[in-house]
């Protein structure tokens, strides 16, 4: 988890690490206290396969701090809205829909701090989800409280999430991890529809990165590029 990440990163101060993935909003909090490098992405002669947007590194808030690159995107999702089929026959269209009294003991939701209240932000209707002013946070705390008692359980892996899913009947989940868990659970049988919600959806985009504590550098930026 992101949570996690932070913890083993900081711990040491990067030392025990060469490579770290992180989404760009993640990112931020390892540039500012120094726990990853900046480079060059002109060393990395591979990134001339990937598409136009994740090349452009100057258009990705985040990647660049005053004209130096700190991480190269590699994958991203959006996190929309995955229903049961047999429950929910007509797809939910909002993401309220995962206060809904309706679903109450129906709904999963994902176990991470920052996303959790990213998500109350975006049913808050506020601009930018990522940015909670001070006169923001009481109101989605409440807003996290009034989840909780829709929610049947908490997951971290996306395959954690599809056993939750099946065995305890779930009918509504925010997928942090898209259609990668629409995948994993029609595999297991499960009718399930995906939505994103007319609110639009968070994403994340994860990037590599190289600590401060890398021994091999050089071999960092190799395997990177790989």
């Amino acid at each position: 988890s992101d949570e996690t990440l932070w913890q083993r990163m900081s711990a040491r101060e990067g030392r025990d690490f060469d490579v770290l993935a992180a989404n760009t909003a993640e990112l931020q909090r390892y540039i500012a206290a120094g726990l990853v490098i900046r480079f060059s992405p002109d060393l990395l002669p591979q990134r001339a396969g990937q598409l136009q947007r994740f090349r452009d590194l100057h258009h990705i808030p985040g990647l660049v701090r005053d004209g130096m690159t700190y991480a190269i995107p590699y994958t991203y999702a959006e996190m929309g809205l995955i229903h049961d089929r047999r429950q929910m026959p007509v797809p939910p269209t909002s993401i309220n829909a995962l206060w809904d009294p309706k679903w109450r003991g129906k709904v999963l939701a994902y176990n991470g701090g920052t996303h959790g209240f990213s998500l109350a932000a975006l049913a808050m209707g506020l601009a930018n989800p990522f940015q909670l002013g001070p006169n923001d946070w009481p109101p989605a705390v409440d807003q996290l409280i009034a989840l909780r008692r829709n929610v049947l359980g908490f997951y971290t892996q996306p395959e954690e999430s599809v056993r939750l899913f099946k065995a305890r009947g779930a009918a509504l989940m925010f997928a942090n991890y898209g259609s990668q868990q629409v995948k994993l659970l029609q595999a297991t049988g499960l009718d399930v529809g995906y939505t994103v919600p007319r609110e639009g959806a968070l994403a994340w985009l994860d990037c590599w990165a190289i600590s401060t504590g890398a021994s091999e550098t050089e071999l960092a930026l190799r395997w990177i590029d790989y």
